[in-house]
């Protein structure tokens, strides 16, 4: 172990001092809030032109009503809610268009939407508001007197038609209710939904005394989960493949040659595994100590989200990253020792990334029913035990205390074995060159004395 650890500090030391590794704790976060940001440069960057739309107004009832609903619009709707208020949105305006006798109002509209005239045009059918009859299905595809029609080259674009769609159905929904005698008010007071809100269990005390339920938070609930088991896969994925790249190089430099004639195979692989080990939790401390720190000062931070990060969910997350660590690590070094080319590890290295990558996959599922029968069993397997199980971990209700264990002898005995075959294929494919490895080759190295 002495060795193994002289190799562990050397190349802990060697990738922490690195610009690399401080650019590298700066640029994840900045990487993690992509979207928060990107949202914030769309928002700033944001097309408030003017959207110009001709429309036929078959019914004579829509265009005017769309006329002061766009005037409310551009009086309240469009502007941003801090101080100055700025515009966000652009306006919509809409003006008529009454074809000339004989003329095809689709073909001349569409030529001046063309001609960027006008952004795009709106046929109304003349009885768009009336109500379908008892036996008439809601959206005829052949009435076309029952339809409205928006035509436009920019079908991407989804605020202007989604806004029309509901002006209208609102309108034909006071037109219909104002001909069968019914006000409007006492209907949407009569179908006014029911607030539900969500809170956890109630409880006692030490001393016996009740502990009143608290309303969830989904911060809590689902957003704090997800962060843990992205946090522990982004970083075992940012790390312990490169260890498949260092083993290479190494190797393919006749450096491996000279270490391994003063350093056991084996303790030069455990060495490598801890100090990756080492990189991965230095910047979990970071990472989770700055959020520790901001959710405690800052304000922002809902209670709940500070409660649920109790001492014990961490202790389980540096549990489960060290044992992903030194279980994918030792693959990705393993294939690394065996590989002469790094055309050879890729080709290697495929399934590899699949497996990584699974858990992923389940991500959902395992949120949302943390205590079903698939989340139970998906947390068991030990190459998809680190996230799911985690996850279950920080998510209510909680993993039973025996899935915990069972987890972490499963867990436990798979990295051990992982470590172990790892060791046998390094020893072996470390000095080994010249031949392209396969996957049945890693299996008679395993059986090499």
């Amino acid at each position: 172990m002495g060795k193994a650890l002289t190799v562990a500090r050397t190349e802990y030391l060697r990738a922490v001092r690195t610009k690399g590794f401080v650019i590298g704790v700066i640029l994840m976060p900045v990487l993690m809030s992509g979207g928060w940001i990107a949202g914030k440069i769309s928002e700033e960057a944001a097309d408030v032109a003017d959207r110009r739309f001709a429309v036929v107004d078959r019914s004579g009832l829509v265009l005017p009503e769309l006329v002061r609903r766009t005037a409310e619009r551009d009086r309240d709707g469009i502007w941003s809610r801090d101080e100055p208020r700025e515009q966000d949105q652009p306006r919509f305006v809409p003006e008529e268009y009454r074809p000339a006798p004989g003329e095809d109002p689709v073909v001349a509209l569409s030529d001046r939407v063309r001609a960027d005239q006008i952004f795009g045009f709106l046929v109304v059918g003349a009885d768009v508001l009336a109500a379908p009859a008892p036996d008439d299905p809601a959206a005829p595809p052949d009435l076309s007197d029952r339809e409205l029609s928006w035509y436009t080259d920019t079908p991407t674009y989804d605020d202007l038609p989604d806004w029309i769609r509901a002006q209208v159905g609102d309108l034909a929904r006071d037109q219909r209710l104002a001909g069968a005698g019914i006000d409007r008010g006492l209907v949407e007071r009569l179908t006014q939904g029911v607030w539900v809100r969500t809170m956890g269990l109630a409880g006692r005390t030490a001393g016996g005394e009740v502990r009143a339920a608290q309303e969830s938070s989904e911060a809590a609930t689902k957003a704090l989960p997800l962060a843990f088991s992205l946090l522990l896969f982004i970083l075992v994925m940012s790390t312990a493949p490169a260890l498949l790249n260092t083993v290479l190089e190494e190797k393919m430099q006749k450096i491996a040659e000279v270490l391994v004639a003063t350093v056991d195979p084996f303790d030069l692989l455990l060495g490598k595994l801890l100090a990756t080990t080492g990189v991965a939790l230095t910047l979990s401390v970071i990472y989770l100590g700055a959020a520790l720190a901001f959710a405690g000062t800052s304000g922002v931070v809902p209670p709940q989200v500070l409660a649920a990060i109790t001492p014990s969910v961490l202790a389980w997350y540096f549990l489960f990253q060290v044992m992903a660590l030194l279980s994918y690590g030792a693959m990705y070094a393993a294939i690394g020792a065996a590989c002469s080319e790094i055309q050879d590890a890729q080709n290697l290295m495929g399934p590899l990334m699949i497996i990584t990558m699974v858990p992923l996959f389940f991500i959902g599922p395992v949120l949302s029913t943390p205590d079903g029968t698939l989340s139970r069993v998906l947390s068991l397997v030990p190459t998809a035990t680190p996230m799911l199980m985690m996850m279950r971990v920080s998510a209510p209700p909680g993993p039973a205390w025996w899935e915990l264990v069972l987890a972490v002898l499963i867990t436990g005995g798979f990295t051990v074995a992982t470590v172990w075959a790892a060791g046998r294929i390094f020893r072996v494919g470390i000095l080994s060159q010249g031949q392209a490895p396969s996957w049945r080759r890693l299996v008679e190295w395993l059986r090499t004395r």
